[in-house]
């Protein structure tokens, strides 16, 4: 992960890919439903708040899995491996 390094409160997360449902022995895919993403959070950076003039430390560490937005988040593939890109603030949830 040592060719992204996030500036300013962004985030760089991997996807995660979901399971599709299982019934029996086949898994069915859950392609009808419009939801969230899932990703794991691989790097973050402190926010600089201009009223205090200070940056301020990330709620979200390394390892975190968090729900991304699907119009919100820039995506990335570099060398094979796909990323998410955007704003703390725009992260929906932790999850734990």
């Amino acid at each position: 992960m040592s060719k992204l390094k996030p500036l300013n409160g962004y985030v760089i997360m991997q996807p995660i890919e979901e399971e599709g449902q299982p019934y029996g022995n086949t898994i069915i895919p859950d392609l009808g439903k419009e939801r969230p993403e899932l990703g794991r959070v691989v790097a973050v950076s402190e926010t600089y708040n201009f009223h205090s003039d200070r940056f301020i430390k990330s709620k979200l560490e390394v390892g975190d899995k968090v729900l991304i937005p699907k119009m919100g988040s820039v995506r990335i593939t570099i060398d094979g491996d796909e990323y998410f890109i955007c704003k703390e603030h725009e992260i929906y949830s932790k999850i734990n």
